[in-house]
């Protein structure tokens, strides 16, 4: 596994992740998928920005983003979505899937459901098997959730590795960064109403 992929795949963007968070204890509830989408998309351009690299946005068939060095040479494609990957609408694991001779490594970033029976383990079947037996990697963070009155109450930010038909789970955090334990993070946490709610959907 080279560096930019041991980068991507763990520290920056499970740390960066908490960088500038959309939320906060005591702020008024936040639902808005939007606002998830575009956090995301500040994450992934600050990873690429550590790395030294550029961010392209919507770009390259439609690709979420693409992660490229200073001659264009594509490093990585990353597609995120909204929907859990076992829903028959979600396209994007395909898209990264037929796009493998452009770019050096694929990342899919995506949500899992951990209080309905069968989520997870069928989140985790569609992406390896979409992904089939191909040698580039995949790169696969997922925060996990359960559903509170239709919204979704973040848990976890899973970190996954597909390559060559084997899956391998590389990390687990908590999703909130008031969730860590020992940080100034953790301080913040007080009695009000949580804001990590989400649309269930």
């Amino acid at each position: 596994m080279n560096a930019p992929l041991l980068k991507m795949g763990g520290l920056p963007y499970n740390a960066l992740w908490y960088r500038d968070f959309p939320i906060i204890p005591g702020r008024p509830v936040i639902n808005r998928r939007a606002l998830w989408t575009t956090h995301i998309a500040s994450t992934v351009k600050q990873c690429a920005d550590l790395l030294g690299l550029f961010t392209c946005f919507e770009t390259g068939g439609k690709t979420d983003a693409v992660v490229e060095d200073s001659d264009g040479r594509k490093w990585a494609k990353i597609e995120w979505e909204w929907f859990q990957p076992h829903r028959d609408k979600v396209n994007e694991l395909d898209k990264l899937a037929q796009a493998v001779e452009e770019a050096d490594t694929f990342v899919f970033i995506g949500y899992s459901r951990s209080d309905k029976e069968g989520d997870a383990a069928s989140n985790i079947d569609k992406i390896c098997e979409s992904w089939g037996e191909i040698e580039k990697p995949l790169i696969v963070f997922l925060v996990t959730f359960f559903s509170k009155n239709n919204k979704r109450q973040f848990e976890t930010l899973q970190t996954h590795l597909i390559q060559r038909g084997k899956h391998r789970k590389l990390r687990e955090q908590p999703a909130l960064p008031w969730n860590v334990p020992g940080t100034k993070w953790q301080n913040m946490v007080s009695g009000t109403e949580d804001p990590s709610s989400a649309d269930a959907e």
